[in-house]
C-alpha cells in the first residue's frame, strides 16, 4: 500500500509512502489517503494523529494526472472530481476524532502545502518547508488552500503569492503557520503527543473539535475552489504551461 498505518505510544500515524513521484496524488491517491485517514482517527488506542511522508511530505497534485483531466474532462466535471475525491482528504481531517499534527520533513508544496494547513498543529523539520506552488503552475488552490491559510495567518495569502518561497522552519514560525521541529518534525510531534497525553482521548478531541468550529472555512469556499480550478484545469493557458513542463522532465 502506497499509505501505511502505524500506532506508537499514544499516536497513530499515517505515512504517504508514493516514493516513486515524491508523493504527488492523483484523485485515486486522494482516495486512499482519506480513507487512511478515517481508519487510523478510529484507532480508540491513539491520542492524536500524525501526517508525514517518505522523503517527502507531499509534492503537491500530479500534475501529468491533472493534465490529462483537463483533455479528457469537462471544467464541471473535474470541478466534482476535485471537489468530492481530492477534498475528501481535507474532510477527513476535519472530521478526525482527534487532533491532527502535520509532520513536515521534506516538501510540502500546493495540494501538499493545504494538506498541511487542515492539521490541527503544523511542525517544520530542518529539511522541511512549505510552498504555494500552485499560482506558478496557473491555478488556484484547489483543496480550499485560501481559506485554509486564512484561517491560520490571514494577512500572508498576498506576500505568500508574490514571493513563492520555501517557507522553512524558521520563517513558518515568523509567519505563524507552524512550529520548528528539532532534530526533526516527526520527534517534535511525537513530543506534541506526549506533552498533550494527560488528557483523555475524549477531551482532547473536543478541543480539536471546537478549535476547528472557531475556524474552520465555510464549505462554499472548497465548492468554489473545486469550480475555479476546473475552469483552469481546462484552460488553454494551462494545456501549454503543462505541456512545457512536462516536455522537460
Amino acid at each position: 500500500m502506497p499509505v501505511s498505518i502505524q500506532s506508537r505510544n499514544d499516536a497513530v500515524v499515517v505515512t504517504l509512502e508514493w516514493t516513486d513521484k515524491r508523493n504527488a496524488l492523483s484523485a485515486e491517491d486522494a482516495d486512499v489517503l482519506a480513507a487512511a485517514i478515517t481508519e487510523a482517527g478510529n484507532d480508540e488506542s491513539a491520542k492524536a494523529l500524525i501526517v508525514t511522508g517518505v522523503g517527502t511530505f507531499s509534492a503537491g497534485g500530479d500534475l501529468p494526472y491533472f493534465a490529462a483531466l483537463g483533455r479528457t474532462l469537462t471544467p464541471e466535471q473535474i470541478h466534482h472530481t476535485i471537489y468530492s475525491r481530492v477534498q475528501s482528504i481535507i474532510r477527513a481531517l476535519r472530521d478526525c476524532p482527534i487532533p491532527t499534527i502535520a509532520a513536515v520533513d521534506g516538501a510540502a508544496i500546493g495540494l501538499g502545502m493545504d494538506i498541511a494547513l487542515a492539521c490541527d498543529m503544523r511542525f517544520i523539520g530542518p529539511s522541511g518547508f512549505l510552498m504555494q506552488g500552485w499560482a506558478r503552475a496557473g491555478l488556484i488552490t484547489g483543496t480550499g488552500g485560501v481559506s485554509l491559510l486564512n484561517r491560520i495567518a490571514p494577512a500572508q495569502l498576498w506576500p505568500i503569492l508574490a514571493k513563492q518561497e520555501r517557507i522553512g522552519a524558521d520563517r513558518a514560525v515568523e509567519l505563524g503557520l507552524g512550529e520548528s521541529g528539532s532534530p526533526d518534525a516527526m520527534t517534535a510531534a511525537f513530543e506534541r503527543v506526549d506533552a498533550l497525553a494527560y488528557m483523555s482521548r475524549s477531551v482532547l478531541g473536543k478541543y480539536a473539535a471546537l478549535g476547528r468550529l472557531a475556524s474552520w472555512p465555510a464549505e462554499a469556499n472548497f465548492d468554489r475552489s473545486g469550480e475555479f480550478q476546473g475552469e483552469l484545469l481546462c484552460s488553454a493557458d494551462f494545456r501549454a504551461l503543462t505541456e512545457k513542463l512536462l516536455g522537460k522532465v
